[in-house]
């Protein structure tokens, strides 16, 4: 998506938001340009980062009706979003895995160390204030696991002077119930923020078993972030963020005839538990030119696992990370908004990594790293990025990335052409290394780190008098030493793996009160043996029309979801499953809302309006027509 934020509002909201991403905790920067905050060391002006980004606010979240973050993200071009019952959703980018995206929470990797990638298991957005999906190879910026993209989620903080208070409701279909507060507060010298959100649903029965158990999912989140200027040139801040999860789920069994006899009702469930704060401070020097950020990190993750109330399993994760980043002005200006930028990163991170059936029952690893960074952006409107890093790992070898990034403004045109470059690896999971599970896997720690060579070239055009945007983009990437399961266990496979395709996103402002929009996603990824990847939707088509009414007091919007030649793997048949295709489908989502009051918000929404059965994944059915209605509240 191509949006462009108004420079007053960065200016109120990124002047005070700690932690808008990894490398950027506790920044403000003041620029004329829209910017990117989370595209390099420090945040990139808009109108010269040279890589196809999305962005998605608060506002387009309340439109179209997204509760959860993996349901916003599956309307973005490039992104395949899969689901495996309610609790279980995975995100890749342009042919990557899961575990080659980054996801950031207010600058905190939240990522598992011990599966590599982050689970989307009903994250809400009722605190979000900003998705930025970077996508390409961004190891350079965030090291490993960042091969294929970035996904930066920004929580809300104040950003007007004074009290501000509100909250919401929500019931529906499924037995849910949801509720949520937050109290934000701003003065001269700093800012405080809280949120508290609760989602309990029944669930359907993933088995689809006559009279068996629905799969629940209950969800609370606890999020506290502020900032206080100690000194004129001297801000410091934190962000903490706490959620409490249970859940029920299936178990899958094989070998079966049949993906309908995959997964059979059980009674299983699950705790799951997870932390994440961050500490900065940031300070200027030599009358702003150099630009001080220090910041300490951190996550906790644990899941224990229940077979009918009796302890089953149980793993956990822990991150720690340590970074100091620095940006100087070339320019001689102010190093916040400057037009020619060094930034440099010094970082050490410690994974960890628990499970009751892993053989060791403690795993640990450490990384530190070293990061140069250039951002030019010129008077003839070009901009560039080039970036070097270098990984001294404790348990693989030293890794050496790169990337180069460009953008051209043409003069007197409405068009930007863009292209990059750049190298990634990725580390193999310590579950991958390390992990058990009796009977099924046991894993391989001779496994050695992925790396991929990537390219991209774009244009972005505005037409129709500035009431239209298109932004078209083609990529290509090749990854060596990719990691694949096999029987057991995990293996690197020998040769070249491709991914390649094409992305476009279209915004038209149709009328004054009617906005239409459309993305498209190509992708071919496929093996060295020329077998497509499993779970890389070959055409993913998203429209959506959105309609304002009753003098602007109200809204609705309508979603179409087209997905198409997307390959899974028959795991119900045999641990050596072969790849088919699963079906196409469509779905088609409501959302409306309308103001009561200058304060009062009624909302509206119907999921999957045609009561379409689908699988985004063997085995596992996407959910059914539901409807859902609320009532937010904003002083």
């Amino acid at each position: 998506m191509l949006f462009r934020t108004p420079a007053s509002l960065l200016a109120a909201t990124a002047l005070l938001l700690p932690a808008a991403a990894t490398g950027q905790e506790g920044q403000a920067p003041v620029m004329l340009d829209p910017v990117v905050l989370s595209g390099g060391l420090s945040p990139v002006a808009e109108s010269a980062y040279g890589r196809a980004y999305s962005i998605l606010t608060a506002e387009d979240l309340r439109q179209r009706g997204f509760v959860t973050v993996q349901d916003a993200l599956r309307d973005l071009p490039g992104l395949a979003v899969t689901s495996t019952g309610e609790t279980l959703t995975k995100v890749r980018i342009r042919g990557g895995e899961a575990n080659h995206v980054l996801v950031l929470i207010d600058g905190v990797e939240a990522n598992s160390p011990g599966n590599g990638d982050y689970v989307f298991s009903g994250l809400l957005t009722e605190d979000v204030e900003r998705i930025e999906v970077l996508r390409g190879p961004q190891s350079t910026i965030y090291g490993a696991n960042a091969a294929a993209g970035v996904i930066a989620i920004t929580t809300r903080r104040a950003s007007v002077p004074g009290l501000s208070y509100g909250g919401g409701i929500e019931i529906g279909g499924l037995g849910t119930r949801a509720a949520s507060a937050h109290l934000r507060a701003m003065g001269e010298r700093g800012q405080i923020s809280f949120s508290a959100a609760t989602r309990r649903t029944d669930g359907e029965d993933a088995s689809r078993t006559p009279g068996g158990d629905t799969e629940f999912n209950n969800r609370e989140t606890l999020t506290l972030g502020g900032s206080y200027d100690i000194a004129e040139a001297v801000t410091a801040g934190f962000t903490l963020r706490r959620t409490w999860q249970e859940y029920g789920y299936d178990r899958a069994i094989d070998p079966v005839d049949s993906p309908d006899d995959h997964v059979i009702d059980t009674p299983h469930t699950a705790d799951r538990n997870e932390t994440y704060g961050s500490l900065w401070i940031e300070a200027e020097a030599l009358g702003g030119r150099l630009l001080n950020r220090f910041a300490v990190s951190g996550s906790n993750q644990a899941t224990d696992h229940f077979n009918d109330s009796v302890p089953d399993y149980d793993d956990a994760s822990r991150l720690r990370d340590f970074r100091y980043t620095g940006t100087w002005a070339l320019d001689g200006g102010n190093a916040r908004n400057s037009a020619q930028k060094l930034n440099f990163a010094v970082q050490k991170k410690r994974e960890i990594y628990e499970s009751s059936y892993a053989p060791g029952g403690r795993y640990e690893r450490d990384t530190r790293s070293l990061a140069l960074e250039y951002q030019g952006q010129f008077d003839n409107g070009i901009g560039i990025q080039a970036g070097l890093r270098r990984d001294f790992n404790d348990d693989f070898r030293n890794a050496t990335t790169w990337n180069i990034a460009g953008a051209w403004q043409l003069p007197d045109r409405d068009l930007r052409l863009r292209a990059a470059a750049g190298k990634a690896i990725v580390n193999p999971t310590m579950f991958e290394l390390y992990g058990y599970a009796p009977g099924s896997y046991s894993g391989n720690p001779d496994l050695t780190p992925e790396t991929s060579r990537s390219y991209e070239i774009g244009a972005d055009w505005s037409f129709a008098a500035g009431r239209a945007a298109l932004g078209a983009t083609l990529f290509t990437s090749k990854v060596e030493d990719m990691i694949v399961g096999a029987g057991t266990t995990s293996q690197n496979i020998a040769g070249t793996s491709t991914r390649k395709g094409f992305e476009a996103d279209l915004h038209y402002e149709a009328t004054d009160w009617l906005r239409l929009g459309a993305t498209y996603t190509y992708t071919d990824a496929r093996t060295e043996d020329d077998d497509p990847i499993p779970r890389q939707p070959r055409h993913q088509l998203g429209l959506r029309a959105t309609g304002d009414f009753a003098g602007g007091r109200g809204s609705a919007t309508a979603d179409l979801r087209y997905v198409a030649g997307n390959y899974d793997e028959e795991w119900f048949r045999s641990w050596t499953p072969p790849t088919t295709e699963l079906p196409d489908f469509v779905t088609v989502n409501l959302a409306a809302q309308y103001d009561l009051t200058e304060n009062l918000r009624l909302t509206g929404r119907v999921v999957n309006l045609f009561d379409r059965d689908y699988s985004e994944a063997w085995g596992y059915y996407g959910q059914g027509r539901t409807f859902y209605a609320g009532l937010t509240a904003q002083w």
